[in-house]
């Protein structure tokens, strides 16, 4: 029993880390764009947020041919079903978190009683299934909502791949040839770890739910008492 209850506030403790790469994911970049040529650098970063947010798009700059952007929106940088889809995964990070958070606290607190480590394991497989779909559905729909919003713009980019390199001219801003990459961010990578930790969590809260069952109790055979030797046994008194 005393193994369980430590394995379930185990499993409990890595949901939490869970939760927490989750928030943390949700405020770090899930994209990022690079163009380089002559010595001048570009990067775009884009976190997860709402479209109207300004500071969703930040930019990175080196070299003295280009000017840097400043931060802007989704919204302002007319790109509104790219800022849809950050923000949908944005609200996902958070509810996970909430989730993770509220599944670690029980899973805790089921130390005592082992009733409550089922909800636990729920809330953790909520949150860690919502920090899956929000990636996958990040990887999978961002190139066509790139897409509509550049009104279908020619060669590679983002628009085309979720992963990729190439050569082009005027690409991000700079009007000379640059060698792009596209591909996701440290959050990104995050909210999969965080996946990976909450499923570590949820199953071995899952493996420690039901705690041992106490070893049975012998009770022992009555003892029949026997006269001493040579002494009659005493009969019952006569009425």
């Amino acid at each position: 029993m005393a193994n369980n209850k430590g394995r379930r506030a185990i499993g409990a403790i890595v949901v939490l880390i869970g939760a927490i790469l989750l928030i943390v994911a949700a405020f770090m970049p899930w994209y990022t764009i690079q163009a380089s040529g002559y010595g001048n650098t570009i990067t775009q970063n884009s976190y997860p947020g709402i479209p109207t947010s300004n500071g969703t798009i930040q930019y990175s700059c080196s070299g003295s041919a280009i000017s840097c952007p400043s931060q802007t929106s989704y919204h302002d940088s007319k790109l509104d079903n790219t800022g849809n889809l950050a923000e949908a995964g944005y609200f996902m990070a958070i509810v996970g978190f909430i989730l993770g958070l509220v599944g670690a606290i029980l899973g805790i607190a089921s130390r005592g009683n082992s009733r409550r480590a089922g909800p636990a394991v729920a809330l953790a497989i909520v949150a860690m299934l919502l920090a899956i779909v929000a990636v996958g559905m990040f990887a999978g729909l961002l190139p066509g909502a790139l897409k509509n919003d550049l009104k279908s713009p020619s060669g590679s980019g983002p628009w085309s791949s979720f992963f990729g390199s190439a050569n082009q001219t005027g690409f991000n801003g700079l009007p000379v040839p640059t060698s792009d990459t596209w591909g996701p961010g440290a959050g990104w990578y995050i909210a999969i770890a965080a996946f990976i930790v909450l499923l570590i969590g949820a199953v071995l809260i899952l493996m420690s739910r039901k705690d041992a069952a106490p070893a049975p109790v012998t009770t022992p055979a009555p003892t029949s008492t026997s006269a001493p030797a040579g002494v009659p046994p005493s009969s019952p008194p006569s009425s």
